[in-house]
């Protein structure tokens, strides 16, 4: 105990994740000191040291909600004991005032205001972190409390069946020795390379079965843009034969010079409302359509199949490479390939230093048309900084991502006086503060995405997401937005192009 009593009157400065089992408390002083925790479904291992048993994982932290109310507060007392009925307790207090801190000095700690408990709750390890004024529950991994009566295995022995042995309890482990410690750096380490291991396989996998699929697709258009340049040689055919044509044929069989076989004919369609020459000129029409389709679809065939290339190499190489590196290099592959993961609202961290949270989805779709379709994911962007930046292609999906889609805290643009995309700048946290170049960024798109992007400057105005409302019965896309602020910004689009087609152009208000 006497090695944890030298953390009383030090302050928590944040709680450092080291994977999804295993995360480090730290407090400040002179040498800092860490308190590692390694929670497993029967154990807790624990262990205070000077040092990290291993670098903060890069994908982010899943402790944010233990984090927030936890820095800045001091230890005012603690408890630590090990074995079935081990408890780690941690009474906390927010810090005094400058003034009466300089009075009591360092060592003065008042009444504590949070406690931090780690305990051997029966069969299970409970962690929470409660208020003590009102017992109320900031954070926890375990919200179920033992009831009175309740046997240490989950149940009375009445309760239990008589052929079935009761579970193994909990327990908590202290590591205190230079070898303990050691041993407990190996599991934290061990738990962490497991864990990142399946995150890589997944997003390697993931991207692999994305490119296959959109390879499969260029494919189909590919074979379409050709079936469309065959309309050429049908508009031959008709402009030869149109005298022979009845008017107002829906169908037509006429003889096809460029066959092999001597004497073959081709079946055409026609519309009947139409001329020959008019039929014939829908046919051209069709073919020179399919003529640009097929370069542009030969283009994006061969990109796919490089990224493919790249992306079978990358998955081989990635697990050679520190955490970070194999994050930086899959983020740049999924940003040069066009590849979004959270597609389907998945929560994916491959943001360096913290975990990006992907569009949710739309409300349940009613009932519509066969083949009638409605886009529930919004063109997005990053910025240089990692922030995500949701643009609508439309109306409706203005609507969508203002008033559905967005949080209230986040972050709302558009264009003054000219119709434009409505933007939104998504905060990762309630208090999280955008530097002025990500507002900037998110408001030369604004400005990109209106009427006015051949303009050389545009106002754009910005608000919080709260304080824009919908005037009643106003038509979609229509918005009215207070307290306001306006930035002067060139319109400019970001180097990292959004999940969808590059060529995608606006509608909107």
């Amino acid at each position: 105990m006497s090695a944890y009593s030298q953390l009383i009157g030090r302050h928590l400065t944040g709680v450092v994740p080291l994977g999804p089992k295993a995360m480090a408390l730290a407090f400040d002083g002179r040498p800092r000191a860490f308190l590692w925790i390694l929670l497993e479904p029967k154990r807790a291992s624990i262990a205070l040291d000077e040092r990290m048993p291993i670098p903060p994982d890069p994908r982010g932290t899943p402790f944010g909600g233990l984090e927030r109310p936890l820095r800045g507060l001091r230890l005012a007392a603690i408890d630590v004991r090990e074995g079935e009925d081990g408890i780690l307790e941690l009474a906390l207090e927010a810090p005094a005032p400058p003034e009466e801190e300089s009075e009591k000095g360092d060592a003065a700690v008042g009444r504590p205001t949070h406690r931090l408990a780690l305990a051997a709750a029966g069969p299970r390890i409970a962690f929470a972190l409660r208020v003590l004024e009102d017992d109320r529950v900031l954070w926890a991994l375990d919200r179920k409390e033992p009831q009175p009566g309740e046997a240490a295995a989950g149940g009375t022995e009445k309760e239990r069946p008589p052929d079935r042995r009761p579970p193994r309890p909990a327990r908590i482990a202290l590591a205190s020795d230079d070898a303990a410690k050691e041993e407990l750096r190996a599991a934290i380490e061990r738990a962490f390379a497991e864990d990142f291991r399946r995150e890589l396989d997944r997003m390697t996998r993931e991207a692999a079965r994305m490119l296959a699929r959109r390879e499969r697709a260029l494919e189909g258009d590919k074979k379409a843009a050709e079936d469309h340049l065959l309309d050429r040689r049908r508009g031959e055919i008709l402009l030869s034969y149109y005298a022979e044509i009845p008017r107002g044929a829906s169908r037509v069989e006429l003889p096809d010079p460029y066959a092999d076989s001597p004497g073959a004919r081709i079946r055409l369609v026609l519309d009947p409302a139409l001329s020959p020459h008019d039929n014939a000129a829908r046919l051209f029409q069709r073919a020179k359509k399919g003529e640009r389709g097929l370069a542009l679809v030969e283009r994006r065939l061969a990109q796919t199949r490089k990224s493919l290339a790249e992306a079978a190499t990358l998955g081989r190489a990635v697990y050679d490479m520190p955490p970070k590196e194999a994050l930086t290099s899959l983020d740049a592959f999924f940003r040069a390939a066009a590849l979004d993961l959270s597609a389907r609202g998945e929560r994916r961290g491959s943001r360096l230093l913290r975990r990006s949270s992907a569009p949710p989805r739309a409300e349940r779709p009613e009932h519509r048309s066969p083949g009638a379709h409605r886009s529930i994911r919004p063109r997005t962007f990053a910025t240089s900084d990692g922030w995500k930046i949701w643009v609508g292609r439309n109306n409706t999906e203005n609507d969508l991502i203002t008033h559905r889609l967005s949080q209230p805290h986040d972050f709302w643009f558009h264009v003054v006086g000219v119709p434009g995309s409505h933007v939104i700048l998504r905060r990762p946290t309630r208090t999280a503060v955008p530097t002025p170049r990500t507002l900037e960024e998110a408001a030369s798109l604004a400005a990109y995405f209106s009427k006015a992007r051949k303009l050389t400057r545009v106002p754009v105005i910005y608000t919080e997401r709260k304080f824009v409302s919908k005037p009643r019965r106003a038509k979609p896309g229509q918005a009215m937005a207070t307290r306001e602020r306006e930035l002067l910004v060139r319109p400019r689009k970001p180097e990292s192009g959004p999940s969808g087609t590059e060529d995608d152009r606006e509608v909107s208000s």
